[in-house]
């Protein structure tokens, strides 16, 4: 795994370790990267880092279509980062490198609370990477993995934390372009800040190449997936769904192929949430419904406006859900001695 690894990004292998409980050095020049070892002296047991750059890979956090992320040391500043080192190939591309920079750059202007935070951006050996605040307080998709849906306060309150860094990214020009549960990270805090800012290059740089649809097809926005121009309302589509998923425990959309649930948020509004989850506020359920519309023009206008609504909703959900009552049918009334 490691040496497969190694071809996709260009580590180098460490050869000497100190020991991170005792200090013992200890020669691990015949180790693979990222392979466990124990401390001779005192027992304790570690990982086998790698080299990038000036940054000391810890460990890898995952894996994507662009690449690889680390728990890194940035050794200059002595700083503990999470670390994205996109494909070799990517590296290759000049015009693709040119756009990255420029994207990079501007969020890395971005600094808001509900963001995570760009560091640097760079190339060594090639490979594109961006360096960026390290987010260790789970992510949304495991929150909801296995068909969970959260309580809609919750949900409410992850969603208008999302949207508030969404609205701090468009004020900059910022599009994301892949809003989905896997890209909301949590703080120690519990706050939820949206992650991969910066990569519609590499986005734009799939559909060219792959001839299809790039974006994670349950929440992608139906103008994105007919190829035509995406600005912040595509993204609030895409927040929509993920909150209806949220909600619900499912997507609004699904199928056997990930064409298949393209295809069907092309041929059919969406799904009202009360199908799937009948205890919600209509406050909650008419704004998603929005955020859904197929038609760009019909989602909210702006960010602010879509705010307002959603600080109402999550003010409503707090309260009990008012439930219709069942109508009783009316009995005639007998009045005693009323017949002759």
């Amino acid at each position: 795994m490691a040496d497969q690894e190694a071809t996709i990004v260009g580590t180098v292998r460490v050869e000497k370790l100190a020991c991170i409980e005792c200090q013992h050095v200890m020669d691990v020049s015949h180790l693979p990267s990222f392979s466990s070892i124990t401390c001779q002296a005192c027992g304790a047991p570690q990982t086998v880092p790698a080299k990038f750059g000036s940054f000391l890979l810890l460990n890898r956090l995952g894996a994507g279509g662009m690449g690889v992320i680390y728990h890194a040391v940035d050794r200059e500043l002595g700083r503990h980062i999470a670390l994205k080192v996109m494909k070799r190939a990517l590296g290759d591309n000049e015009e693709f490198v040119a756009s990255f920079r420029r994207e990079a750059q501007s969020a890395a202007a971005l600094n808001h609370r509900n963001v995570v935070q760009i560091y640097s951006f760079g190339q060594f050996a090639g490979q594109p990477y961006i360096a960026m605040e390290l987010v260790d307080g789970g992510q949304l998709d495991v929150m909801i993995a296995n068909g969970r849906a959260l309580p809609e306060t919750r949900a409410l309150e992850i969603h208008l934390e999302v949207a508030e860094g969404l609205n701090a990214a468009s004020e900059l020009g910022l599009v994301h372009g892949d809003i989905k549960p896997a890209n909301v990270l949590f703080g120690l805090n519990g706050e939820a800040k949206v992650v991969d800012f910066g990569l519609a290059s590499f986005i734009g740089q799939q559909q060219q190449q792959g001839q299809q649809v790039w974006g994670t097809p349950y929440y992608i926005a139906p103008e994105k997936a007919r190829g035509k121009k995406v600005d912040f309302r595509s993204d609030i589509y895409s927040l929509g769904a993920m909150l209806f998923h949220v909600l619900a425990g499912q997507p609004p959309f699904d199928g056997a192929t990930p064409a298949d649930v393209v295809v069907a948020r092309l041929r059919q509004p969406a799904p009202s949430l009360l199908q799937y989850q009948p205890d919600l506020h209509q406050p909650t359920v008419a704004m998603v419904a929005r955020m859904l519309q197929a038609e760009p023009a019909l989602r909210y206008p702006s960010y602010a406006a879509l705010l307002l609504d959603m600080r109402a909703a999550l003010a409503a959900s707090r309260a009990p859900l008012k439930k219709a009552k069942a109508k009783t049918a009316r009995l005639p009334t007998i009045v005693a001695g009323a017949a002759h």
